[in-house]
């Protein structure tokens, strides 16, 4: 058990062992998921990410025990702010969500002037827009492309 007094000391981070990048990524990805979930679908994929990148985190963290401190708290978080995250964004997008299942479930196609009708806001008669587009394009020539 002889040192060598000429031997540097060994530093903090040469004898604790490293955490996964991916701990770290999951509170990342949590919190630009909070963000960014009141755009709507960016947010919502963005939550998606950060559930999953949370869960493998967590996963990976199940074999390594040896880590200081409280390594479970990072991924934790980033799968809290990811659910959260995906439950504002479909929020967002509820109404836009609502009316795809209405239209998939009428099984009949509706005529523009039937979608316009039934839109109840801009985005609504965005997408009248977008699924009728020829029509559009026919009655309204000198109008802008949605």
């Amino acid at each position: 058990m002889s040192t060598d007094p000429t031997a540097p000391p060994a530093s903090a981070e040469e004898t604790a062992p490293r955490r996964p990048g991916i701990v770290v990524a999951a509170p990342v990805l949590g919190a630009m998921a909070l963000v960014s979930a009141w755009t709507g679908w960016s947010g919502l994929a963005l939550g998606l990410v950060a559930i999953v990148v949370a869960l493998a985190a967590l996963a990976r963290l199940r074999g390594h025990r040896d880590l200081p401190g409280h390594p479970r708290r990072g991924p934790v978080a980033g799968l809290a702010l990811g659910v959260v995250a995906v439950g504002i964004a479909v929020a967002v997008e509820w109404s836009t969500l609502a009316g795809a299942v209405t239209y998939l479930e009428t099984g009949s196609v509706r005529t523009l002037d039937e979608c316009m009708r039934q839109a109840q806001n801009e985005k609504e008669q965005h997408v009248c827009k977008s699924q009728h587009l020829d029509e559009y394009r026919a009655r309204y020539p000198t109008e802008i492309d949605p």
